[in-house]
């Protein structure tokens, strides 16, 4: 089924297999003739204009009238769920297309409503100013992308960017429209208000029932399409009211343009008033439905996380499929609250009165206030906002989390909505629920953002960035409203407080005691090995802490500085709480939270460690990160391994007195890194090992030297190995039988943990062997470590370390004798990390002191390896490697000097050829630049766009 568009859906029916029953097949057709019949007139309409716009509103009027087109879209419904037939009993497709029709047909209704008058922008009830804050309202997109439009199911499709500066003046926030922005905010052309006897009011008279039958239905497609339908319909329900309360407002509260609009239709007829008060009823039934579903679920036993004994619960209640309808019913219930648009209450005297006496408003929290207040454990916010605490954080259904997360996202943002045109005393009772710790509502979102935030799948863990998004905008607002709120009011403020706050950014100021839960995990996911989780949370990062500029006396630095430091500032102001969860979560069981942790406490020595006012701040606390780092060098998992020795090395060069302490099992981590089965693995224990020569001088390269000159031969050890034994053991059979085998859904369980008293890399029967051609290789990398960081006089990181050529000379030769030999197949990839490193060796040893004495130990080999043409067997990637370094050196040492060189060794001709297949590939590069060549442009959609 696609239900792209509803022309593919009504489509759709008659292309399904067994074909379905004649009566629905004339049903569709008949309900796509009226489709296409009014485009046809809607196009011969607009031929005298351009605009789209106006070819779609004019389709959506010419249906909206038809009595024929809504009776037809609820007898498919009827069709659909009628079990009459044997042939049809099973077949769920009709009443699907129904429910996607019922959908288009009320966004299309919202479209058309003229736009709702409101009280003047920069006034309220009470006289007092709004905030500017509140204009602009984020929406992150993250909704079913109908009805109520701000909720994806499987959250945001393409994490908001960040530009250098934005409309408002603040810099790092940006607020793009969303389709749920275009619907509830429609434009002013071709609109039409209601009428009494529109075919509109008579479907949503029925879809109530219809919501209530199908809720629960057995198929999920069906239920995600009851959401859409649930969304669809409170949205356009609450604009009604909008548009009818706003014919009510006082005249003195509306511009004079304003006025001479509403003159005429300030009196509503009765018939189209009573139409939308039965509509507001509907809405409140259906929530009803969807509460009651909710609560049953809620009440279904359920196994936990921790035991999870699928096969002994009735239906699919494991972690991967859906959860019977629990999780579309907190779908519906997003839809419900996203759709929930109103700006303000209906007189008192309306019929439109609730039961309990409470006045429809269109706001969800106003109208359903009873659910966010907790009397002694029996009031209904016991059960609804701990159920929702239970679904995010406890619940065994990884999709469950996520959709309640939506729910308290969502629950936010109507918040802040509903606040927009409140009197003083609404307005602070909505900001209590978000900002008191005693609120009942706030506790649940601290333990819901505590466990999404930190949950073992990415698609929980995105939903949970979403609300963190949202929770904090939303405190930020809150106490920058209420900043200049005091202000208006003439407070004085003490001048201590004042100074305090300077101190601190606005997000440690609003966010007050969360500050030490919310902060870790933020800082962790900007590091998650999920794209989407990694690049939302750093754009959330830039977001929270934006740069507010300001100059400050007695700065060495003129230039302005962020408040309170920025996130750097909140970093080491919070570095105990910070250090305490990246040290545990070195030790999770997900290895890509464990290479996350790795990475983060990298950037903390990188950046908190070199930084002259904010390093005394995380000296404390270097020995238990140390600690959770070296047990990460056990780890099963190579990348974890590979992060954890580079943030070791960064460490030493922060805080060498610190960790002088665990220097020797430092060394020996590195050195056997140095031989690993990974080569990333090896290039990064060379980099430590550097960062430790920097840290402790002499006696730290006296110990390299020693391990350099005993590993670097280690390739003549080898085992002799023809290529085509090498080839058979690797498609052996035998030698893969038995091995670990890895899940599609998560490798998290499979890779193991490594440290004291636990499985790991070291005692594995399941990695290979190291070969000694690797400690060759490890050694390349280390040789150029030590040139490009120490074998220059003048550019030399310690003044006291610097290596001259009697000591290179050498070991150089020494290097090149290793890789001169092919008695095994891999030689050839040690000479493709020769050709690699080489070059930004010979640029550190300078033009005319690598001419002389280092060149002639390495150009036979290398014009040997530019090709293949006298069948030495070697790779693609070595013959590539080859010639890039015959480039690179060329260009250092001048392109007839080297060319020289290799006519001595009768190897001219080939590098001749490189040069030719270089000149080419700029060229070539050029022309995909400027978009000379078809298709240059959009060579992959996937890749940034090329610059032109």
């Amino acid at each position: 089924m696609d239900f792209s568009t509803v022309e593919r859906a009504l489509v759709s029916l008659s292309r399904r297999h067994p074909p379905l029953s004649p009566e629905v097949l004339d049903l569709s057709r008949r309900l796509l003739d009226l489709l296409q019949s009014s485009l046809s007139s809607s196009a011969t309409t607009a031929t005298s204009t351009t605009s789209t716009t106006t070819s779609d509103v004019e389709h959506s009027s010419s249906i909206a009238e038809s009595n024929e087109y809504a009776t037809g879209i609820l007898t498919l419904i009827s069709v659909g769920e009628s079990t009459a037939s044997p042939q049809d009993q099973q077949r769920w497709e009709p009443l699907a297309v129904g429910l996607r029709l019922v959908v288009d047909y009320l966004e299309q209704r919202t479209k058309e409503l003229p736009r709702p008058l409101l009280p003047n922008k920069h006034g309220s009830d009470n006289g007092e100013e709004e905030d500017d804050d509140d204009d602009e309202e984020e929406d992150e997109g993250t909704g079913l992308g109908t009805g109520g439009g701000g909720v994806y199911a499987e959250g945001p499709r393409i994490p908001k960017i960040a530009p250098p500066s934005s409309p408002t003046g603040v810099e790092g926030t940006t607020t793009i429209p969303s389709p749920a922005v275009v619907v509830s905010q429609p434009t002013e052309q071709r609109t039409q208000p209601p009428r009494a006897e529109s075919p509109v009011f008579e479907l949503m008279k029925s879809l109530p029932e219809i919501v209530d039958r199908n809720v629960e239905h057995p198929e999920p497609r069906v239920r995600s399409l009851v959401a859409q339908v649930v969304g669809a319909y409170a949205l356009y329900a609450t604009s009604l009211l909008n548009w009818m309360s706003s014919h009510g407002l006082p005249s003195h509260s509306r511009s004079q343009s304003e006025e001479s609009q509403t003159n005429e239709t300030q009196q509503l007829p009765h018939e189209l008033k009573t139409s939308i008060i039965h509509s507001q009823k509907g809405r409140r039934q259906i929530h009803r439905v969807i509460l009651a579903s909710l609560r049953s679920h809620l009440a279904m036993k359920e196994p936990s996380r921790e035991n999870n004994p699928s096969a002994a619960s009735d239906g699919a209640l494991d972690d991967t499929t859906g959860w019977r309808a629990l999780e579309t019913n907190l779908h519906a219930l997003a839809s419900y609250i996203d759709g929930c648009v109103g700006n303000g209450f209906v007189g008192e005297n309306d019929e439109e009165k609730r039961e309990d006496g409470a006045i429809s408003s269109g706001s969800y929290l106003l109208e359903e206030a009873h659910l966010f207040e907790s009397r002694d454990g029996d009031g209904d916010g016991e059960w609804f906002l701990s159920g929702l605490q239970h679904c995010s954080v406890v619940h065994v259904n990884r999709h469950v989390r996520a959709a309640s997360a939506a729910v308290l996202g969502v629950l936010i943002k109507s918040c802040m909505r509903s606040r927009r045109h409140s009197s003083r005393e609404t307005r602070d009772y909505l900001e209590d629920l978000l900002v008191e710790s005693d609120s009942l509502f706030r506790r649940v979102l601290k333990e819901s953002l505590k466990g999404t935030l930190a949950d073992n799948w990415s698609q929980v863990r995105m939903a949970g960035s979403v609300l963190c998004r949202r929770y904090v905008g939303a405190l930020m607002r809150i106490y920058r409203g209420r900043k200049k709120a005091a202000m208006r009011d003439g407070e004085k403020v003490d001048e201590e407080e004042e100074e305090e706050e300077e101190d601190v950014t606005v997000f440690e100021s609003a966010a007050g005691d969360l500050v030490p839960m919310l902060l870790p995990r933020m800082c962790l996911n900007r590091f998650y090995i999920a794209q989407g989780v990694k690049l939302y949370s750093q754009d959330t990062w830039k977001t929270v802490f934006e740069q507010q500029k300001q100059s400050r006396e007695g700065e060495e630095d003129t230039t302005a500085t962020a408040v309170g430091g920025g996130g750097m500032g909140a970093v080491a102001r919070n570095a105990a709480p910070l250090c305490r969860y990246y040290a545990k979560m070195c030790d999770a069981d997900n290895h890509a939270v464990r290479e996350a942790a790795c990475q983060g406490v990298a950037e903390l020595a990188q950046k908190l460690g070199k930084h002259s006012l904010y390093a005394e701040f995380l000296a404390p606390h270097v020995t238990i990160l140390l600690q959770a780092l070296l047990m990460c060098f056990h780890d099963e998992s190579w990348p974890v391994r590979d992060e954890a020795c580079l943030a070791c090395g960064t460490f030493c060069l922060a805080y060498a007195e610190e960790c002088l302490p665990e220097l020797p099992t430092l060394f020996e981590r590195w050195t056997e890194q140095m031989t690993d089965q990974i080569w990333s693995v090896r290039e990064d224990a060379a980099v430590a090992l550097g960062d430790a020569i920097a840290a402790y001088g002499p006696d730290m390269l006296e110990k390299v030297m020693k391990v350099l000159k005993q590993s670097l031969p280690a390739a003549k050890d080898q085992p002799a190995m023809s290529r085509e034994e090498y080839k058979k053991l690797q498609n052996d059979m035998q030698a893969h039988t038995g091995n670990q085998l890895y899940s599609c859904g998560s490798l998290a369980p499979k890779l193991r943990k490594g440290g004291a008293g636990r499985i790991g890399c070291g005692n594995c029967a399941i990695d290979r062997p190291k070969a000694p051609w690797e400690a060759t290789d490890g050694c390349i990398y280390l040789m150029r470590e030590l040139c490009v960081r120490f074998a220059n006089r003048d550019h030399s990181e310690r003044e006291d370390v610097v290596l001259d050529d009697n000591t290179l000379l050498p070991l150089m030769t020494e290097l090149a004798d290793s890789c001169r030999l092919s008695h095994y197949p891999q030689s050839d990839d040690l000479r493709t990390t020769l050709w690699r490193q080489l070059p930004p060796i010979a640029g550190a040893l300078g033009k005319r002191r690598f001419k002389s004495l280092y060149l002639d130990l390495f150009i036979e080999l290398l014009a040997k390896n530019l090709d293949d043409r006298y069948g030495t067997g070697a790779s693609q990637l070595s013959i590539h490697a080859a010639g890039q370094c015959a480039e690179e050196l060329a260009n250092l040492i001048g392109v007839g000097i080297f060319r020289g060189r290799l006519e001595a060794v009768g190897r001219e001709d080939a590098f001749d050829r490189v040069m030719e297949e270089r000149r080419r590939e700029q060229m070539m590069a050029k022309a995909a630049g400027t978009g000379k060549f078809l298709g240059a442009k959009n060579f992959s959609p996937f890749g940034p766009p090329i610059a032109g």
